[in-house]
């Protein structure tokens, strides 16, 4: 699996994975961006998605640990399926481009990953 690499070699982004209906943080994605935070909100936004780190307390999509390397998943069913993204769809891996006027990560498509 390409992404579990988590970073894209030539533009040196943090990736995630969509696929079946959960998005997938790998362990140096996580280090490197949502360290401290438990969890996310998923948000449709100016024609892309967004990913908003979330203090604990805060509510929003819990980021489960999967694994002793530190992988992430978050279960985002619901949003997905808002989104016309189906359970069944191929795997999706996106860049999480951070946007410091709204303090958020905006998803950047990069490639099917299969």
């Amino acid at each position: 699996n390409p992404w579990c690499a988590a970073m894209d070699e030539d533009r040196h982004e943090p990736l995630v994975e969509v696929r079946a209906g959960r998005l997938y943080v790998p362990a140096q994605t996580y280090e490197l961006v949502l360290a401290g935070f438990p969890a996310v909100a998923l948000l449709a936004r100016d024609g892309g998605w967004w990913l908003i780190p979330l203090k604990a307390g805060a509510g929003g999509l819990q980021l489960k640990q999967r694994n002793a390397r530190g992988d992430r998943v978050v279960e985002a069913q619901e949003f997905l399926r808002s989104q016309g993204v189906d359970d069944a769809q191929e795997p999706m891996t996106f860049s999480l481009e951070f946007d410091t006027g709204r303090g958020a990560y905006r998803f950047g498509r990069i490639a099917s990953t299969r």
